[in-house]
């Protein structure tokens, strides 16, 4: 079976192996979401829009106008929900292309030169995770030749709270090493037919829960 990849599969599998099987592997369940998922969609398209076509953003919103403008007073090239994506050699390619292995999606992405500024909205609790940025970065350096140093956020957009890590070129070779080494212990899990159940909170949210023995509800 050929695997593909992100951060947030990467999390699955890791926050609950056997979950990553039975919604990855076998495809036998689809995350339903729930109101958190809902809203952070929305508020993601509210941002998207406004500024690709500086449509007004809606009331629930609207706090977010002074960051709009930061943004677009940057300068550079921006690009909004960039989709980019390598195959399994770490080459650039298509979102939509079969050959896809590892593939991500930015919120703002601004090109400046030999620099790059990604921004990643989030809009539930604080708990952030290099591991995302780290992944954004890697890409954009696969994607961007030039590109010689990228700086990551995450934006926490209820609190306006903001973290933030620089990755340079020279650090690549040992970012792909983790990534890989993580990424490795699935294609493990697949060789061993091994998935074990991870039981904790997260498992009144998952789409399992219905059929898993092991679930903590």
């Amino acid at each position: 079976m050929r695997l593909t990849h992100s951060f947030s599969a990467l999390k699955m599998y890791e926050n609950c192996p056997k979950r990553y099987l039975h919604q990855r592997v076998l495809q036998e369940v689809q995350d339903e979401g729930g109101e958190a998922s809902i809203y952070g969609v929305r508020v993601h398209e509210s941002l998207e829009h406004r500024l690709q076509s500086n449509t007004k953003l809606p009331e629930e919103s609207e706090r977010y106008e002074p960051l709009c403008q930061t943004i677009e007073n940057m300068g550079g090239e921006v690009f909004v929900e960039k989709q980019v994506a390598l195959d399994d050699n770490l080459t650039p390619t298509s979102w939509e292309s079969p050959d896809a292995w590892l593939r991500s999606i930015l919120d703002v992405l601004v090109i400046l030169d030999s620099k790059a500024v990604i921004m990643d909205w989030k809009t539930g609790k604080r708990r952030p995770d290099p591991t995302q940025l780290e992944i954004f970065a890697l890409q954009i350096f696969k994607h961007f030749p030039d590109i010689r140093e990228v700086t990551a956020s995450f934006l926490w957009l209820k609190t306006m709270d903001i973290d933030t890590e620089l990755y340079t070129r020279d650090d690549t070779q040992e970012m792909w090493a983790r990534l890989l080494a993580r990424l490795q212990r699935i294609y493990n899990s697949l060789e061993e037919d091994n998935w074990p159940a991870k039981p904790s909170g997260l498992c009144r949210f998952c789409p399992c829960r219905h059929f898993c023995d092991d679930a903590r509800l």
